[in-house]
């Protein structure tokens, strides 16, 4: 009998042991780190969720410890049920799924009406992301915004291109509050002060923001996923909806969350561990090359074209006579003339192509502003086009690259240069994020610019020196590319850094910031514009502290891979003599492919001629 008890104990003290292992072992594995929203551990902080609602936890150190919050699950889940809902199974049923299969164990019946709900919405869905491209009225949006995305039964592999009524997105954003000003919200945005939560709402409302209000282009991109993949992150998505998140607009922000989400199917580091920054466009370059299974892990792109650039390619789609019937139909914002002869003149069919490309002008009007006689216009459109048959224009465009097919947004050029006062020099070149107005911008914001942090770098005879560093320049010369009438819109420019004071000094520096607002055309393929506004100054050199100034450029595209942008700038130092200074730059760019370009600059003021050439590399 002693030997009986013996034996019994020793079995238990082992199977106790080997139980505690196993958990240990499990506490540790990605996926459970996943489900808890673990980041990986970086040198600076130590490892924690980075979920800060306590409802997610089952364990009271949950968010530090995931041994402890594993064990807590594992009681929650072994517990019998009590009440409709409250179940852990019913709470958390990602974690149910993946550690019933992992130990083996089955849990109590439970009765979850919320998650069948779910569930049943969510059948059979397809999973993927929805991109939209960048807007410059929100410092949050400038990199674009990507959301989960869970495609219906009915338009999964659907080839046209449907509204997706059906569809769901979960977006991730920060908690704002209304009287938040603009200083506050960047520097809550950078520093650290908002949270963050997943939000469910049906694609349609998000496509209503993103693509009419704010003339967004969206981009779907579908994820090869197994059933059991996508029903475990299905799962996953009903535990964390409406949870509190921390978030930073470079760091902790929608890219990066929605990584570590989707890294809990896709065996692969999506973003960087220790990147300073995250922006969506790295995170959907790192999937356009993922592989899953053997295949790629993007199964599809489908592009959703803007309310702009819908009214532009239909516009652009009519013939030479309809679209001079288009602009004697509506030839002023407030004024419509119906019964012009170029118009009346068409064919019926063309009449209808002519009134349905009014009438999404009148969409776009009706979203970038406010005019009185707007809803009677679009009330006369539509009662003559009800009258009209079928159009027979066909708008069959080819599908622009997405943001993944176009070149990266870090640079680092390598230039050899020679300026007519101080002689040779190499100068190096990085700028981590974003582009200029002499990329192509095929697949971001048409006519603008976002540079963050360029900085560039001379070495010649004399040493190493810095040329200049721009802590950000924000550049939208809004343009319209139809001849239809448009609300006033302003080009505009604000920026701010450290540059010379002149091309012939090498340390003769000032701290600068611009803000300039004006007009730009579009005429062909060449984009001239004129700014004015003023640069406020360090008066290092004592020039003045407020410098009335004046911008005058044209941005001109060659063919897809040739730019160039010659500008000329006019300042005015008011109260010192009233010295002022002219200087003008010409900027050419010659794409060899998305990676790879070739820069030349020639730029000349009072003082000296510089002229540069080098190799440019995108990452």
């Amino acid at each position: 009998m002693r030997r009986l008890w013996l034996t019994t104990l020793l079995l238990c003290s082992l199977s106790s042991t080997l139980l505690h292992a196993e958990e240990t072992t499990l506490s540790q594995h990605p996926q459970w780190r996943s489900l808890l929203h673990f980041d990986r551990q970086t040198p600076f902080s130590p490892p924690r969720s980075a979920v800060i609602d306590d409802a997610f936890f089952l364990a009271e150190n949950g968010r530090y410890d995931p041994r402890a919050e594993l064990e807590a699950t594992l009681a929650a889940l072994r517990s019998p049920s009590r009440a409709p809902g409250k179940h852990a199974r019913c709470q958390f049923p990602a974690r149910a799924m993946w550690l019933s299969e992992k130990t083996g164990e089955q849990w109590p019946g439970a009765d979850c009406p919320e998650f069948n709900e779910w569930q049943s919405t969510h059948q059979g869905a397809g999973l993927g992301l929805m991109f939209a491209t960048g807007y410059l009225g929100n410092p949050a949006s400038f990199f674009g915004h990507i959301m989960l995305h869970s495609a219906s039964g009915q338009s999964v592999g659907a080839s046209s291109n449907p509204q997706h009524l059906l569809d769901t997105s979960l977006n991730f954003g920060a908690d704002v509050p209304s009287d938040d000003g603009m200083l506050t919200y960047m520097a809550k945005g950078l520093f650290g002060g908002y949270n963050a939560t997943f939000s469910n709402a049906s694609f349609y409302r998000n496509a209503t923001l993103y693509s009419e209000r704010e003339m967004r282009d969206l981009w779907h991109y579908q994820l090869r996923l197994t059933d059991q993949e996508a029903s475990l992150l299905t799962a996953h998505l009903f535990e964390i909806v409406g949870q509190d998140y921390e978030y930073l607009f470079l760091s902790q922000n929608c890219a990066s969350r929605i990584a570590r989400t989707l890294e809990l199917v896709i065996d692969e580091d999506l973003t960087p561990g220790i990147s300073p920054w995250v922006a969506p466009e790295d995170l959907l370059r790192t999937l356009s090359r993922a592989e899953h299974h053997g295949q790629p892990l993007l199964a599809d792109t489908r592009h959703i074209p803007s309310r702009r650039l819908t009214t532009q390619r239909q516009f652009t789609a009519l013939s030479a006579r309809q679209q001079e019937a288009a602009n004697a139909v509506w030839p002023e914002e407030d004024n419509l003339q119906m019964l012009a002869a170029e118009f009346t003149q068409l064919p019926a069919a063309q009449r209808s192509d002519v009134l349905d490309t009014l009438l999404s002008h009148a969409s776009f009007l009706r979203q970038t502003g406010d005019t009185e006689q707007l809803p009677e216009i679009e009330r006369q459109l539509l009662q003559a086009r009800l009258r009209l048959p079928q159009g027979d224009t066909q708008t069959n465009h080819p599908k622009p690259p997405a943001i993944h097919e176009v070149a990266p947004p870090a640079l680092v050029n390598v230039s050899g240069v020679h300026n007519s006062h101080s002689g040779n020099a190499f100068r190096l070149r990085f700028r981590p994020l974003q582009y200029d107005l002499l990329d192509t911008n095929r697949a971001r914001m048409p006519n603008s610019a976002v540079e963050i942090a360029n900085v560039e770098i001379n070495a010649d005879e004399q040493g190493v020196s810095l040329q200049r560093f721009d802590l950000f320049n924000i550049t939208n010369l809004h343009t319209n590319a139809i001849t239809l009438p448009t609300l006033p819109q302003t080009a505009w420019q604000i920026s701010a850094g450290i540059q010379r004071n002149r091309l012939s000094c090498r340390r003769c520096f000032d701290g600068v910031a611009n803000v300039l607002g004006g007009k730009s055309w579009s005429l062909g393929s060449h984009l001239p514009y004129v700014l004015a506004g003023a640069q406020l100054r360090t008066q290092r050199h004592y020039e003045g502290v407020a410098v009335p100034m004046i911008k005058a450029g044209v941005v001109s595209s060659w063919s897809p891979r040739q730019r160039t942008h010659l500008q000329l700038t006019h300042r005015r130092n008011v109260g010192y003599d009233d010295r002022q200074r002219t200087e003008w730059q010409l900027q050419h760019r010659v794409a060899l492919s998305t990676a790879w370009d070739i820069r030349f600059e020639l730029q000349r003021d009072q003082s000296a001629t510089e002229a540069s050439l080098g190799f440019s590399r995108y990452f």
